[in-house]
C-alpha cells in the first residue's frame, strides 16, 4: 500500500480460485472450509476466507515495534538501555529462548530489536506498566474497528491492568494471546512510514460508467494521528538497522533503501512458524508499505524476506 495516501494496490491470499469459473467450483470450494471448520487440529484451507484481512496470526517480532514504542514512551533514557543475553533467561517466572538459543551477548536497544533477540525483550516488559501497554495497543487499533469497509478481523490484544505479570514476556515478543490481521500489521507500519498519520486504506480509485466518464472519485483521507513525527523517524531509524546489520539484511544493498521488522510467529508444538515481514521502502521519501506473512514455513529472514524483495524490486523494476 501507499502510506501517504492509503491506496493498497496489491492485495494477495492464498490458497485463491478462480472467479471465471466459480460456478464449477463452488461446491469443491465449500466442501474444503466445511472440513477446516469441522477439524480444530487442521490449518483453514478455505481459498474463501481473504487471509490478507481476515486471517489473524501471532504477529510474532513484527510486535516489538510496539514493544519498542512503548519503552521509549516510558523511558525517556532509553539510549542507555542495556542487556546481555544468553539466549534464554526466565522473566517473570516465565522461561524465554532466543532462536535457536543464540547468544547476543551484549546489546543495546538498537540492537536488541535489529537482532530481535527475545531475550533482550522481556526483560524490556518486566519494566512496563500492563496498563499504559494496553492503551497504546487500543490506540493502534486492538480491540477496536479499522477503518476501512473491507469485511476484516479485529485483532487482538488481552493485556491490561488486571493480567498477571507472567503474562507481559510472551506478549512483549508478539507471542501469547496477540492476534493480528496482515492487513492490520501494514497499517501500523504504514503510519511509521507516513510520519505518524494513519491513512484510511482503499482499493477503488474512481468509478466510471459505460461511456469511460469518472463519476465517482476516491481521495486519501487521514484516520488519525497515532504518533508524533519523532517517535515515527526513530521506529524508522530501528527499523532500518534491522535491513543494514539484522535479520532482515538480504534486502541491503539495493538501489533503493528498506525499513522493516522480521517475525518468526510460534502457533502450534511442532510446527514450523507462520513467517513475516512488514516494512517499508524508499526511506526518506516512502514508497510502498509491505505487510507479508507465510503459513507454517519457518523464520521471516528465510521465507518473508525473499518475498518483499521481489515486490520492492518488481516496483522499481530492477
Amino acid at each position: 500500500m501507499e502510506p501517504s495516501s492509503g491506496k493498497i494496490l496489491a492485495m494477495v491470499s492464498k490458497p485463491d480460485y478462480d472467479p471465471n469459473t466459480i460456478n464449477e467450483t463452488w461446491n469443491d470450494l465449500i466442501n474444503k472450509e466445511k472440513e477446516s471448520q469441522n477439524d480444530d487440529t487442521k490449518e483453514n484451507e478455505s481459498a474463501l476466507l481473504n487471509r490478507a484481512t481476515q486471517g489473524l496470526y501471532p504477529p510474532g517480532s513484527t510486535f516489538k515495534i510496539l514493544t519498542i514504542l512503548e519503552y521509549i514512551r516510558e523511558n525517556p533514557d532509553y539510549e542507555d538501555y542495556t542487556y546481555h543475553c544468553e539466549g534464554t533467561g526466565v522473566f517473570n517466572s516465565v522461561t524465554i529462548n532466543c532462536y535457536n538459543n543464540k547468544k547476543h551477548g551484549e546489546v543495546n536497544l538498537l540492537e536488541s530489536f535489529a537482532k530481535s533477540c527475545n531475550t533482550s525483550f522481556a526483560n524490556i516488559s518486566t519494566s512496563l506498566s500492563a496498563e499504559s501497554f494496553r492503551k497504546l495497543c487500543d490506540t493502534f487499533l486492538f480491540n477496536n474497528p479499522l477503518p476501512t469497509d473491507f469485511v476484516y478481523n479485529r485483532s487482538s490484544f488481552v493485556i491490561d491492568k488486571k493480567s498477571e505479570n507472567y503474562e507481559l514476556p510472551q506478549t512483549s515478543i508478539g507471542q501469547g494471546d496477540t492476534q493480528i490481521t496482515p492487513l492490520h500489521n501494514g497499517l501500523i507500519v504504514a503510519t511509521i512510514a507516513n510520519g505518524g498519520a494513519m491513512m484510511k486504506p482503499y482499493v477503488v480509485d474512481h468509478v466510471e460508467n459505460e461511456s469511460g466518464i469518472v463519476t465517482k472519485k476516491y481521495m486519501p483521507e487521514i484516520f488519525d494521528t497515532l504518533m508524533t513525527p519523532e517517535e515515527a523517524d526513530i521506529l524508522t531509524s530501528y527499523m532500518a538497522e534491522v535491513v543494514n546489520s539484522g535479520t532482515a539484511t538480504a534486502l541491503s544493498g539495493k538501489e533503493y533503501s528498506v525499513a522493516g521488522k522480521t517475525g518468526s510467529a510460534e502457533y502450534q508444538e511442532n510446527m514450523p512458524a507462520h513467517a513475516w515481514f512488514v516494512g517499508f521502502s524508499n526511506i526518506e521519501k516512502p514508497d510502498i508499505v509491505v505487510s507479508i506473512i507465510v503459513e507454517s514455513v519457518g523464520t521471516g529472514s528465510d521465507y518473508a524476506v525473499p518475498i518483499a524483495a521481489k515486490i520492492f524490486d518488481a516496483y522499481y523494476d530492477e
